[in-house]
């Protein structure tokens, strides 16, 4: 997990899901471009700290790290109590998990899910 010094009130909250490699780390760079602060995660901390390392070396300061196994529900647990102590929201749900790819904003996210273990997703927004 980084540091979460930068002030975020201001800002839309995207969590990206398997967003260490790939499509993941792409959507974090174009929503981070974007004036989106971003909570990226992957199972793997190694590599998701290097993939956040990777995009603030390229000049996108307001993105950060949580390790995040969505088969995991106390990893899952771990980031809803991340997200709501550190920025008390949540925006925008991108999750590559499960062969889905899911853009919610958080508005619609109820009405919306149509993921295959919804349980799990509706977690990280209660």
């Amino acid at each position: 997990m980084t540091d979460t010094n930068t002030d975020y009130a201001s800002k839309r909250l995207a969590v990206v899901t398997g967003a260490n490699k790939g499509i993941g780390l792409e959507i974090c760079r174009q929503l981070a471009s974007n004036s989106v602060a971003v909570l990226s995660t992957a199972r793997d901390e190694k590599r998701g700290v290097e993939a956040v390392e990777k995009l603030k070396g390229s000049g996108l300061s307001d993105v950060v790290f949580h390790q995040l196994d969505v088969k995991d529900p106390a990893s899952i647990s771990s980031l809803a109590l991340f997200i709501k102590t550190q920025f008390g929201k949540l925006d925008i749900l991108v999750t590559l998990e499960f062969h889905i790819f899911i853009l919610y904003h958080y508005g619609e996210f109820h009405q919306n899910l149509v993921a295959e273990n919804p349980g799990i997703l509706i977690r990280l927004v209660e």
